[in-house]
């Protein structure tokens, strides 16, 4: 009953519909990868409400099976972990494969992981996504796209950025 071939189709729907902002945008296969490891727990997270919400505004529901419904609704919740934890590409692992393969494969994300005169323990960790998409040259207008955040937001993760390493430009970030 954990793998519902319905519910995994669901999840996967869900998944290319909340990546579908970005198929304007001319992406390497690494930024596809970290659009959907990004978006799939959102979807896991709304089909899991959508299914408990759905099951317990059924008639006739007996306070037995509650719990069962519950249980059996955050199946896309698990979906969206599995797939958020396969397509992790190494974050958070020292010299991860993921990593490695940015490296030797030259791809735009490589500024980021190739910066290592700069402390980056001090920033938050949304300031150093913010920071990670600076270095590969994005806009604030873009990065605020790509994090769901409003341009002002991320003009005052850059600030605080700024501050905290001790930097004036973009450019020292790249």
């Amino acid at each position: 009953m954990l793998f519902s071939p319905k519910h995994i189709g669901m999840f996967l729907l869900g998944c290319l519909i909340l990546c579908l902002p970005h198929f304007e945008k001319k992406n390497s296969p690494s930024d596809w990868r970290a659009i959907f490891k990004n978006n799939a727990m959102m979807a896991g997270g709304l089909e899991t409400f959508m299914l408990i919400f759905a099951g317990m505004s059924r008639k006739g529901l007996m306070p037995a099976d509650v719990f069962a419904e519950i249980v059996l609704g955050m199946r896309p919740l698990f979906y969206g972990f599995i797939c958020y934890a396969v397509l992790r590409d190494g974050e958070g692992r020292r010299g991860g494969e993921g990593q490695k393969e940015r490296k030797a494969a030259g791809d735009k994300t490589q500024g980021a992981a190739a910066v290592p005169k700069h402390d980056f323990s001090s920033l938050t960790r949304q300031e150093k996504c913010v920071a990670e998409l600076i270095a590969r040259g994005l806009t604030n207008r873009e990065i605020g796209e790509e994090l769901c955040i409003s341009e002002t937001t991320v003009k005052k993760h850059v600030s605080n950025i700024f501050e905290k390493l001790g930097i004036s430009s973009r450019r020292e970030l790249r």
